[in-house]
């Protein structure tokens, strides 16, 4: 049996990406949590925000503040939460893919937790934001000297 699993070891491909060690595993863990929680916390700020200025840019009027309210129309009503809704999981999505790109800029792996989709391609994907960031962050410190 052990010589079995000595086997599988041996002929498993390498993984693309560096694996932590447990200790940095652990603070990978926690920072993420907190990035990505932080985040989504103030794209839930911003989205509302953001979709009461478009409803008056695009009606003229304020959005409704009560849809249960009879007196505004159920046309304005629904209007009203299908572009609520919508921007605000369009802001939340891009702030966390902005989040988990920076992530894989800075540390040259994925979020953990989160899973390659596409294999090779994602890990040739890591490796040029990788080297993206370490070229602009070698400009910004040949600036400040």
């Amino acid at each position: 049996m052990a010589k079995k699993r000595r086997q599988r070891t041996k002929n498993a491909t390498p993984s693309t990406t560096p694996s932590p060690t447990p200790k940095q595993g652990r603070r990978s863990k926690t920072a993420w949590k907190l990035m990505d929680r932080s985040t989504t916390l103030a794209a839930t700020v911003a989205a509302p925000v953001l979709a009461g200025g478009a409803w008056r840019l695009v009606t003229g009027r304020k959005p409704p503040t009560s849809s249960d309210n009879p007196e505004v129309e159920i046309r304005e009503a629904i209007g009203w939460a299908i572009v609520g809704g919508a921007l605000v999981q369009v802001v939340k999505v891009a702030v966390r893919r902005q989040t988990a790109q920076y992530w894989v800029a800075s540390t040259g792996h994925l979020p953990p937790g989160m899973k390659a989709v596409k294999g090779d391609l994602m890990a040739k994907e890591v490796a040029e934001a990788k080297a993206e960031h370490t070229a602009s962050t070698r400009k910004k410190k040949q600036k400040k000297r």
